[in-house]
């Protein structure tokens, strides 16, 4: 995998958009609706996460990738 890659799966696991299912844990608080008393009412989603910053994500993804086999597709196909 290379340089490029590994930064572009970065960005796309940041800008990730959350499902609503998403429920974080360890202390964290979340309202997905928030406002809802006013006349303004809001629903939070949120992408990516706030838990990592860019290096943190990047070093998250180099220790996914750590020990995994490289990918030769079949030329011969």
């Amino acid at each position: 995998m290379t340089e490029e890659q590994i930064k572009r799966m970065v960005n796309r696991f940041l800008g990730w958009r959350l499902p609503t299912s998403f429920a974080p844990d360890g202390g964290i608080s979340f309202r997905r609706t928030f406002n809802e008393h006013t006349s303004h009412p809001m629903e939070a989603k949120p992408t990516g996460t706030n838990l990592f910053t860019a290096s943190e994500a990047e070093a998250m993804i180099r220790y996914m990738l750590e020990d995994e086999p490289v990918f030769e597709p079949d030329r011969a196909a």
